[in-house]
């Protein structure tokens, strides 16, 4: 059973809901009416801006105890028993493919001589991209 504080912010979000629906159609309506009696539209009336934005207010109030409740800002609380390595790693931003293959042709033939383990220098790509003089091979 749902208690009663659940149940009025579900009816207030709900009716929130409804009066946003009402200030839509009444600016269409407005909106319309400026049109048939060919007047400019300048701004809607004071009264469907401010129920806009009480509804929008009802709306977030209502809808934010659907979740349940809040958990807590604090990241310490949850993090409190992880390392800094396994909490700052991010393996999503790990770049393995970037735009050198697309500017330099030579970089995708050097990098996979240098992961198979030769480095041995083919192009003057190799002398810019390191400058060091070991790697060439005359």
């Amino acid at each position: 059973m749902l208690s009663p504080s659940m149940t009025i912010s579900r009816f207030i979000c709900i009716a929130g809901l409804l009066s946003l629906l009402h200030c839509a159609y009444s600016a269409a309506q407005h909106r319309f009416y400026l049109r048939l009696t060919e007047q400019p539209f300048t701004l809607l009336p004071t009264d469907l801006i401010l129920q806009t934005l009480i509804s929008l207010i009802a709306v977030v109030y209502g809808a934010s105890y659907f979740a349940g409740d809040f958990l807590p800002v604090r990241s310490d609380l949850q993090n409190r028993s992880k390392s800094w390595d396994t909490v700052g790693n991010c393996p999503s931003f790990y770049t393995f493919d970037h735009r050198a293959r697309a500017l330099i042709p030579e970089y995708s033939a050097f990098d996979k001589e240098f992961v198979q383990g030769t480095r041995q220098a083919t192009s003057k790509t190799t002398k810019w991209m390191y400058g060091a003089a070991e790697y060439l091979e005359d």
